[in-house]
């Protein structure tokens, strides 16, 4: 039987959170994904670089967790179980390279809510967008992230 999705909490913002980056963390992650670019990983290569330090691979904000969040509220502002839940897409534009060392403010709300009709029935798609600032408040990067919800 279809369920409905609670589309009142479209444009809801949740409570902002910081996080601060760890140099090991950038190389753990890069090497991780497979990304051995010097200018994640090598201290001495990204000094002389651009940017004077190593910077954070381009997908790393997805690391960026609020540890003091309530991890159901979404599924509860959304009225919907996990098991609905499937991952859609991520996108992250950046503006400013992401450094170690340094402590950013996540701000993150659910932009849009829009339903289609799939193969195997109804669908909700939930975007929500996570903008992340550094402490001279400029927008270090934007993070979306699509979530669908068989209804």
């Amino acid at each position: 039987m279809p369920i409905q999705i609670n589309t009142a909490v479209k444009s809801k913002e949740y409570p902002p959170y910081s996080v601060t980056v760890e140099r090991g963390k950038i190389k753990e992650f890069a090497r991780a994904i497979g990304d051995l670019s010097p200018f994640y990983l090598d201290d001495e290569v990204a000094k002389a670089g651009p940017w004077g330090d190593i910077i954070a691979p381009p997908t790393f904000p997805i690391t960026f967790r609020d540890e003091q969040a309530d991890t159901g509220a979404l599924l509860r502002d959304l009225g919907v179980e996990i098991g609905r839940l499937l991952h859609g897409e991520q996108e992250f534009e950046h503006f400013k390279p992401i450094r170690p060392g340094r402590t950013y403010l996540c701000r993150r709300r659910i932009t849009d809510i829009y339903e289609k009709a799939g193969k195997s029935g109804p669908m909700a798609f939930v975007v929500q967008e996570a903008t992340v600032t550094d402490s001279d408040n400029d927008i270090v990067a934007v993070m979306r992230q699509t979530t669908v919800v068989r209804l």
